[in-house]
């Protein structure tokens, strides 16, 4: 798509995700570090250093490939919410807080104690679930916040790109993306709430591939070509 750079409607909705996004991380690493008690975990400041650098390239990506995405994802809820996805919605937003709440009072009682290794597990698999989510939202420029049929945006079938692997890739690269986060962060416990934000995502998955398979056209027959919604040769 090409964009106007002229366009201050544009700008303010990138400015908007913008905020959106770094206020998030911040939220992240203050809600991290408080219940860890202390500053000096300088694993810690890496993978959230790893974290900003993860969403400016996005920015940047972005902009180029598909600045839709940005405009649609500035605002996190357009129209009616379904009842699934408004219990989602809670759901992300206790589970998404509860990890680094987690893995802060694990770090703060060394419950864990995990090595090098495993959090260069974490970094590895942070990077390949931002890479296939970032993938995803590239591909796709009706990746908004909130699920709906955008008639007034033309909504079609996105078949190309890791669509063409799974039927919904951005899931299943935040999914990958949150695992890693305790680990990236020292702890083990951490894994539970990640855990549970991973069931909120397969929630999600299931009545959203029911809703589009029943009104977004050409879906059906997209569903019989991609058949793993998530998980390759599983779900």
């Amino acid at each position: 798509m090409s964009m106007d750079w002229k366009d201050s409607s544009f700008w303010k909705a990138a400015a908007k995700r913008g905020a959106q996004v770094l206020f998030s991380l911040v939220l992240m690493m203050a809600l991290f570090f408080f219940f860890a008690g202390r500053l000096d975990l300088p694993l810690a400041w890496l993978f959230f250093g790893l974290y900003f650098v993860s969403l400016a390239l996005n920015m940047v990506i972005f902009l180029k490939y598909n600045p839709e995405v940005i405009e649609a994802r500035s605002e996190i809820i357009k129209g009616e919410m379904k009842w699934w996805d408004k219990i989602y919605a809670v759901l992300y937003m206790l589970f998404l807080l509860a990890i680094p709440i987690v893995c802060g009072i694990d770090v703060h009682f060394q419950a864990s104690a995990l090595g090098f290794g495993y959090y260069l597990a974490g970094i590895l698999l942070f990077v390949a679930g931002w890479s296939f989510t970032s993938w995803a939202l590239v591909s796709n420029k009706f990746f908004e916040g909130s699920v709906r049929i955008q008639k007034e945006r033309g909504h079609t079938v996105v078949s190309t790109g890791p669509y063409a692997i799974i039927r919904h890739p951005g899931y299943a690269g935040m999914i990958v993306l949150y695992a890693a986060t305790p680990l990236g962060l020292g702890s083990l416990y951490g894994l539970v709430p990640a855990l549970l934000l991973a069931a909120a995502f397969i929630f999600r998955t299931h009545f959203e591939d029911e809703m589009l398979q029943r009104e977004l056209k050409g879906y059906k027959e997209y569903a019989k070509k991609t058949r793993y919604r998530l998980i390759p040769f599983v779900w």
